[in-house]
């Protein structure tokens, strides 16, 4: 099952969820998205500050160019592969949807395509500077910036597939 992610409704106190699209069966699936606790976030927030305070006088020993090639690979396997383990949808429910009301998402869903695009260029932007800033002084820190900017990364990505582009020019509706 190829799911395409279209429309995403998000905000404080209402129930938030994106609605796909699949590929093959036309189907229209929703997914509530998780209300994650905020109480994570800042616990997360203490722990990653309390780990950057420890290392941040550590440099990685680089005595090689395939060294730090080496180091950056293995960075990105783990920040893609955490970005993937993220975004697995579960509990998705089918719902019915008519030809105008299935347009009308997918209208409103252009415009927040816009703004991932941007913002997955902005990322991509800070990815590379992280790498940029790790290359000249092989701080753990950095390193581990951009691991985190790598998995948000990966997170951003994939929920930009191509079919959501054509999807969003209507081609992909017509061409079933």
């Amino acid at each position: 099952m190829k799911l395409i992610p279209f429309y995403r409704k998000q905000g404080k106190n209402i129930d938030q969820y994106t609605l796909f699209l699949d590929k093959r069966t036309k189907h229209v699936y929703k997914v509530y998205n998780r209300d994650e606790n905020n109480i994570l976030y800042w616990v997360a927030f203490v722990l990653v500050l309390a780990i950057f305070r420890a290392v941040s006088s550590i440099h990685l020993p680089v005595y090689h160019p395939i060294a730090v090639v080496a180091y950056i690979m293995i960075g990105l396997i783990i920040s893609i592969i955490l970005g993937i383990l993220k975004v697995y949808y579960q509990d998705l429910k089918e719902v019915y949807l008519t030809e105008p009301e299935l347009m009308e998402y997918i209208k409103r869903g252009k415009n927040s395509l816009k703004i991932e695009v941007w913002f997955t260029g902005i990322m991509f932007i800070f990815f590379i500077l992280t790498i940029l800033l790790f290359m000249m002084n092989y701080w753990i820190v950095w390193y581990l910036v951009n691991i985190t900017i790598g998995f948000l990364l990966t997170i951003l990505i994939s929920g930009l597939p191509p079919e959501r582009f054509r999807l969003s020019k209507k081609s992909f509706v017509d061409e079933g």
